[in-house]
């Protein structure tokens, strides 16, 4: 069977801080254009009152890719710049990242913070019981070698 074609149309994830955009966008897409939709989501009113740097224009930060070894994270990134294509440095569903600058131009590390997957703050709340009896349901050692007669 050949190769499946990679999409037309790329899901983009760029995370920074506790923030993570979403964008919908064709493969053929320079970084620049990201960096542009990037900007929009960041400076928008719903990120006001968000912990990260402000920015005004593209120039404040780079779009960074995750150096990976064996599919393992290393903690190292790679700067991508404006005239690469998405289809040339990501894939389909790819993590991007945001590297703010600092007011003399120097880039600073990627700050990104990623939820553990199970919640250690909430605890599961018991089930409900009904006002019924509580019956307990039978164990597997209980049905253990019981078998239901054939029908005669």
């Amino acid at each position: 069977m050949p190769p499946r074609a990679p999409p037309k149309i790329f899901q983009i994830l760029v995370k920074t801080h506790k923030v993570t955009v979403f964008l919908s966008l064709p493969n053929t897409t320079p970084i620049a254009t990201v960096k542009d939709e990037t900007l929009s989501a960041l400076s928008a009113d719903v990120a006001q009152g968000l912990d990260f740097p402000s920015i005004q224009s593209t120039d404040d930060f780079v779009i960074s890719k995750e150096v990976k070894e064996n599919k393992r994270s290393t903690g190292k990134y790679q700067q991508l710049d404006d005239g690469q294509l998405l289809r040339d440095v990501a894939s389909n569903w790819e993590v991007l990242f945001v590297q703010f600058k600092d007011p003399s131009g120097n880039i600073l590390p990627v700050t990104v913070s990623i939820p553990s997957i199970t919640d250690d703050g909430e605890e599961e709340a018991p089930p409900e019981s009904d006002n019924g009896m509580d019956v307990d349901a039978p164990t597997e050692s209980d049905r253990k070698g019981k078998r239901k007669a054939p029908p005669t």
